[in-house]
């Protein structure tokens, strides 16, 4: 894990997860937190295609991230 950020009610954090093929694929998972209970969300779309290396994919996820989170 690279990167995780908090926004308000809102943690974004990007990771890396295996694909088929013994290549990687980048994710965004999104925590908001709504009084007592928190819902996660995985998001894998637009984080690009597998790749075969972990800092790559890792790369193009922190990228969605960013932008989900508006830095």
């Amino acid at each position: 894990m690279a990167f995780k950020e908090t926004k308000g009610s809102k943690t974004i954090e990007a990771r890396v997860t295996p694909a088929p093929g013994g290549m990687f694929k980048g994710v965004v998972e999104v925590s908001t937190q709504r009084g007592n209970q928190v819902f996660v969300q995985t998001i894998g779309k637009g984080c690009g295609r597998p790749v075969k290396t972990e800092q790559a994919a890792l790369e193009l996820a922190e990228r969605e991230a960013r932008r989900l989170i508006g830095l």
